[in-house]
């Protein structure tokens, strides 16, 4: 197994915890507004529902991203002989050194969004929908 994976898959190990915690905030707040508004327009959504199932796909992409970062960064932890080739200018596009610091940074950015989900998905639907502060 070759240790470069593709770009594909080294930005979904960065970029799909956030992201699905991107597509959870704004589906949630959307469903929030359309069950706030005046009464003539409102959905009749059960919001807590829908909160709690968005909550489940972002954890379940966010894990899967965190998946896909951990097992880049196995990858690419000890391979110091690329590492020496590319400190010489010898190494490819893109640098193993840099495909490993990204999936450090995949590692900590979706950890930071896992529990950012889980604290929505656990608090939102324990709220109520409409009540103004």
């Amino acid at each position: 197994m070759s240790p470069r994976p593709s770009n594909l898959l080294l930005w979904f190990g960065i970029a799909g915890g956030p992201l699905a915690w991107t597509v959870q905030f704004v589906a949630n707040l959307a469903f929030s507004f359309a069950q706030c508004n005046q009464p003539s327009t409102r959905w009749h959504l059960p919001v807590h529902g829908w909160e709690i199932g968005l909550s489940a796909a972002g954890v379940a992409a966010t894990l899967a991203a965190l998946a896909v970062s951990a097992s880049i960064f196995v990858r690419t932890f000890r391979i110091d002989d690329v590492f020496a080739e590319e400190r010489s200018g010898g190494g490819s596009q893109p640098p193993l050194g840099r495909v490993h610091f990204l999936a450090i940074v995949g590692l900590v950015v979706n950890v930071l969004a896992l529990a950012i989900i889980v604290m929505t998905g656990i608090g939102a639907p324990l709220l109520p929908v409409c009540e103004q502060s």
